[in-house]
């Protein structure tokens, strides 16, 4: 029995994110840069050199092409890759119907392609 949990497939596209976490009060406790290693409907997968605690609750600026996203999320999975760099996992929580129609769109788009590709 497979342990994936995705419901939407997953693009490997390297783009640049802003990070930011915030602390309980609300207020922004850290700011870091990355790239997507991989993003879907539902959430993204970043790689970063400062890491971010697991369940933390971050927003992210996603570059997508011209258009920058605003989303929310939480930290749901952290992996060392190296001695600099970490692998982390944002479960999307809150989209605003915008950024959703945007999101499944780029994905759909990239999947086309990749299906005239091969």
């Amino acid at each position: 029995m497979s342990s994936e949990r995705r419901t939407s497939p997953r693009i490997e596209k390297v783009h640049l994110v802003q990070i930011n976490r915030f602390d309980e009060g609300g207020l922004r406790a850290d700011l870091t840069t990355g790239r997507t290693l991989n993003i879907s409907t539902g959430g993204v997968r970043l790689e970063l050199h400062h890491s971010v605690p697991l369940r933390s609750v971050v927003s992210l600026n996603l570059v997508l092409g011209e258009r920058i996203l605003d989303v929310t999320g939480t930290v749901v999975y952290l992996e060392a890759l190296d001695g600099e760099r970490c692998c982390m996992g944002v479960e999307f929580t809150e989209l605003d119907p915008e950024n959703v129609a945007l999101l499944a769109e780029f994905v759909e788009r990239f999947e086309e392609a990749a299906v005239e590709s091969a």
